[in-house]
Formats: C-alpha cells, structure tokens, sequence
C-alpha cells in the first residue's frame, strides 16, 4: 500500500476492494481512507480477482485505470510514467515491464502489440497489471468472473479495442512470484485446464480479426500444456487431467519443436506426446 500512496502523479484515485476479507485487511483498508483523502475503499462479499477488478472499474472516476494485486509493489513512478508515455505516443494502453525480455517497439498498433504479446518473448505480457488503460476501453467488457487466466482472457480484447500501446522496458511495477499461493505457484489443481478453454476462446477471436497470429497463441497453448503436464505428475499424477493434458502436447508439439523456445521445454514435450508414463516417471524425480 506504501507504493500507491506515495505515487508521483499528483490525481491518483486509489481504490481500495475488500473482497470478503476474513482477516483485519478491512480494517486496515479502512484506516488508510481515513488517511490518505484519495483512497476510497469497497467492501463486498468475496467474487474473486475478476471480481474484485470489476467493482473498482465501475467505481472508478476517473479516465484512466491501472490494476494492482494485493501482494505486489509498485515504483512510485509508475502511474506518472504510464500516463506521460500514453499522452506522449497517443496510446490508449500503456504498459511497463514486469519480466526481462526482449524490447519492443514504442508505441504499436494492436496487431503488432498482439503478435509480442503472444509470442512471449519480449517484456510485454498478458498480465492486466503493470498497464494504464483508457477508461472506455472497458465499455461491454469485464474480467470474466469464476475463472482462472482472467488477465488472457482479457488483455488481448483490450489491445483490440485500443488505437494505439505503448510499451517501455522499464521495470514499474513488482511482481512478487514467491507468493506460494498464487496460481501459477500452487500446487496442481485441475482448473489449470480452465487456460484452454480461455485460450479457445481468444484463438476464435485470432481467428476473426489477426488470422496470422493464431499460431502464436497455438505455440502458447502447447508451451502451457507442457507445464501444466510436470506440475501434474509431481502432485501425483492421478486425475484424469493428465490425459486432457496429453492431448494438447500432442496436437502441437511438431510446430512448437521449430520455435525459439527453450531446448528443455521442447524435449519435455516430446517425451510427454510419445510416452507419457516414462515423462511421469521423469518429473516425479
């Protein structure tokens, strides 16, 4: 919470969602309000991220919005410079850094912005964090509420709807993967699979309006399963999701055999297409 009340852009509106709390967040929440003259704060009953996220857009006043996740930091100049970048290049969507990777262009027409975003090498990433969007960007459109990879199912719809991104290698806002409970952390839990079924959907939109990029979240998808597959076998390997798991290595291990992905990745997936057991056995170790 420091990071946010110590941000440089002077008309910041920091909106507080107690999502169902059970601890003393509510009261915590409550006590920075009465601080700080910009932080507003909702109490609701628990609807998870997407929820969360949701009641702060519809309260929102202002024109601009940035998403924080509770266990993450930010630099204090992050909302001035996503705001100064957009005005600069004119973009409806901002974004920062959250990883290393390979830079991108500036500023970027969606198509563009899309096909760095898919392919997964550059800093540009499929989270709604760490980006400043343009308020009406939202209108119709919501984070999908009861389900995981919310920020996929989102984000690229967001990148259409916009002019222009704008993107920056700096390093604004802190993930914190350590968090044990976060999604990608935890341990294996079958609504790993919910990715493909958000996945599906965003590879019928491709298929719609950026046909040439379909491959690219074709590629994500298997490099996805690939994962998914080792974290099943070492939580035992006993639901059925292995097969479905299975199934989606298979249908697009050749392609991703040419891509730039890593040698490791690439020879887990090839042992998982032709022997599942011997890849359980492998990762169990």
């Amino acid at each position: 919470m420091a990071s946010l009340t110590a941000q440089t852009y002077p008309e910041v509106e920091i909106i507080l969602i107690d999502d169902g709390s059970t601890d003393s967040c509510p009261a915590i929440c409550d006590e920075y309000a009465k601080k700080y003259a910009n932080v507003r704060v909702i109490h609701q009953q628990n609807k998870g991220l997407s929820g969360a996220r949701n009641a702060g857009i519809d309260a929102a006043k202002g024109d601009w919005l940035t998403f924080v996740d509770s266990d993450d930091t930010v630099s204090p100049q992050m909302s001035e410079r996503l705001y100064c970048l957009a005005e600069e290049t004119g973009a409806d969507i901002s974004s920062a850094a959250m990883a290393d990777g390979k830079p991108t262009e500036p500023a970027m027409t969606p198509q563009k912005a899309l096909a760095y975003l898919l392919r997964e090498n550059t800093s540009l990433s499929t989270s709604a964090c760490g980006k400043l969007f343009r308020k009406e960007l939202f209108e119709q459109l919501r984070f999908p509420e009861g389900i995981w990879f919310e920020d996929y199912a989102t984000v690229p719809l967001l990148f259409d709807r916009a002019k222009k991104i704008a993107h920056t290698g700096e390093r604004l806002y802190h993930y914190r993967d350590e968090n044990a409970d976060s999604i990608m952390r935890a341990a294996f839990s079958d609504r790993r699979l919910e990715y493909f079924t958000v996945s599906d959907t965003i590879e019928a939109f491709l298929s719609e309006k950026y046909p040439d990029l379909i491959q690219f979240a074709r590629t994500r998808r298997t490099r996805y399963a690939i994962s998914f597959y080792k974290q099943w076998a070492q939580a035992g390997g006993k639901t059925a999701a292995g097969k479905t798991l299975v199934r989606y290595i298979r249908k697009g291990i050749l392609p991703y055999l040419l891509t730039p992905y890593k040698l490791t990745s690439k020879a887990y997936g090839l042992l998982i297409a032709v022997c599942p057991p011997l890849a359980v056995r492998l990762f169990r170790r």
